[in-house]
């Protein structure tokens, strides 16, 4: 059977890995597509699976952007993650609310606030965005795309990301009756990302606490839902470590002779304050003053999110003694190894909110977090990060302040490092929900193949059937790209981009008048020169036609007075005058 996995970016495929080699190792033509390009090293994970199975290709998935409804249709889905947060059981998500707020437009935000909260409210913009959504006009190129490839399945693993192309993609394909199902990433997308507002017809999550999210956050039928366990995570269970604990530790440079405890950054949005790396350095500096020689001693190594390398531009663990930071997005082998290592050999693991959690739960090391008054609302403030301290007794060892918390990890470290009854319950329940011997990679496998088997739909008729109202919602997001109609869906992005392109275009205007009242100084200025400058020709033209007439004038009476005539006439008065003297 051919099957269609598609993301945002390739990168989203290191969480699929293990499924999309099963498939492949199965017979299947497996075809990956990305919306995006990324920087984590994805699209080389593509061609290595395609290069490890001739039966794995990929791509890029026809991009809707060019087409006039989509811009419109980027504003309604935005705005539909914003309408969800506002419902009361996210009162304490503010996160979420801040998060999704400056992508909403302003005709939203006036419906679900103020007086217009009051006659119009978030449950009613929501069923009026929801019947947009469907109204909205197909992507001609992925609906080509899904023609021309002709899949058994389509597997989804970003629809729950707004400003992925799944929502397209899921339309096309229900509108031809192609089988599609819904893989979600990790632990938190269920509950702090976009809403599935069009259902797949299948949704393949990790364990019960999901599938709770999406029967009850979602809608989506439970008969629909399959628990196949946390694929991702197979990898781990059995891993060995590459290194020893020495060779590693001198690699990385840190004393071996010494435990050393691994702290693992988080990507919070947004950015808290004190950013992390501050944080970081101060969290040393405390385990550097505990009264636990252990503790005081101990390696830190700080793995950097990939997400977040940026944050560390102006911070340095340069000549903090058995400290070093080191790691990158283990999605190659080698990097892959490196991460499962400083896992392994560690004897703690300590962060904020972050994934890695969980794996260093699988490899059964303990792991600790600070519940500081700077980060509540990336960890109280979210519901995927209380999963962690209520699903089955919880994981984390948790405290309150810096203090206790050192305290704390010097008590931990005085321990073996090893899974303990409280991590085994909590690792079976969130990621092996089958057995902690059941690897989840294989039921994912079996759950695909089952809803490829099913068959072609009947094509969505809600999806397809013309009707005025589609003319209406077409016609709108034409008029919304410019006027009135984009004055209204702003948002604080577009309007802050378009406070930016009035102060540009009045800094150029100021320039260009500048400019022009410069060339017009210089123009009078020059012009004052060729007056000044025509003027003394003209003054000398004048005095040269004087001197000339002068002359002219001397000449003529030189001329005059030296004639014959006038010299006789002379000649003749002098006789007269002077014979009479």
């Amino acid at each position: 059977m051919k099957i269609l996995f598609t993301a945002l970016h390739f990168a989203n495929y290191r969480n699929f890995e293990s499924v999309i080699r099963e498939l492949a190792s199965r017979g299947h033509q497996v075809h990956l597509l990305a919306d995006e390009k990324e920087s984590f090293g994805g699209q080389a994970l593509a061609e290595r699976l395609a290069a490890e199975f001739p039966n794995t290709t990929w791509g890029w998935t026809p991009s809707p952007a060019e087409e006039p409804w989509f811009p419109f249709a980027q504003k309604i889905r935005f705005a539909l993650d914003y309408v969800r947060f506002l419902d009361p059981r996210y009162a304490e998500a503010g996160k979420l609310r801040i998060r999704n707020i400056e992508r909403t437009p302003r005709l939203v935000k006036w419906m679900t606030s103020g007086v217009g909260g009051v006659f119009v409210g978030h449950r009613a913009t929501a069923s009026m965005l929801k019947r947009i959504e469907r109204l909205l006009p197909r992507a001609r190129g992925i609906t080509q795309l899904l023609e021309e490839q002709r899949p058994d399945v389509v597997l989804l693993t970003s629809l729950t990301f707004s400003r992925s192309f799944a929502m397209d993609q899921v339309k096309a394909a229900r509108a031809l009756g192609i089988p599609t199902a819904a893989c979600i990433q990790s632990w938190d997308h269920l509950s702090s990302k976009a809403l599935v507002h069009i259902q797949p017809d299948a949704t393949l999550l990790w364990n019960a606490v999901q599938k709770s999210e999406a029967v009850e956050m979602h809608g989506i039928p439970a008969s629909s839902v399959v628990v196949t366990g946390a694929q991702c995570y197979d990898q781990w269970f059995d891993t060995r470590p590459a290194r020893s604990r020495e060779e590693f530790c001198r690699a990385v440079g840190l004393d071996p002779a010494r435990p050393f405890v691994l702290y693992v950054c988080s990507a919070m949005s947004p950015v808290p304050d004190p950013v992390e790396p501050v944080f970081v350095k101060e969290w040393i500096a405390a385990l550097r003053e505990s009264r636990d020689p252990v503790l005081r001693t101990a390696g830190v190594l700080v793995r950097p999110h990939p997400e977040r390398v940026r944050e560390w531009a102006g911070a340095s663990l340069d000549g903090l003694e058995n400290v070093t930071m080191h790691g990158r997005n283990p999605i190659d082998a080698e990097a892959k190894a490196d991460y499962f290592d400083s896992l392994y050999h560690s004897s703690a693991v300590v962060g904020l909110c972050t994934t890695v959690f969980l794996e260093a739960a699988i490899i059964g090391r303990p792991v600790l977090t600070l519940q500081l008054p700077a980060y509540r609302m990336h960890q109280d403030g979210m519901l995927h990060f209380r999963y962690l301290l209520n699903v089955e007794g919880g994981l984390l060892h948790t405290s309150p302040d810096v203090a206790s918390h050192v305290t704390q990890l010097a008590a931990v470290l005085q321990g073996e490092g090893v899974r303990d009854e409280r991590n085994r319950r909590f690792i079976t329940a969130f990621v092996r929900p089958h057995g902690l011997d059941t690897p989840a990679t294989p039921r994912f496998a079996d759950a695909v193949e089952q809803v490829a088997r099913s068959g072609r739909r009947t094509p969505d008729q809600s999806l397809l059937q013309p009707s005025p109202m589609r003319g209406v919602v077409h016609r709108c997001a034409l008029a919304a790209r410019s006027g009135p109609g984009a004055w209204l869906m702003m948002d604080n992005i577009d309007a802050g981009r378009s406070l930016s392109e009035r102060e540009r275009d009045a800094q150029k205007q100021s320039v260009l008048d500048e400019r022009a009242a410069r060339w017009e100084a210089e123009r009078r200025e020059r012009d004052a020169r060729l007056r000044r400058k025509q003027e003394q020709r003209e003054e000398k033209a004048r005095l040269l036609a004087k001197k000339e007439r002068k002359q002219q004038w001397r000449r003529w009476r030189y001329a005059f007075g030296t004639s014959r005539p006038v010299a006789r006439i002379k000649g003749g008065l002098r006789l007269l005058f002077g014979g009479r003297h």
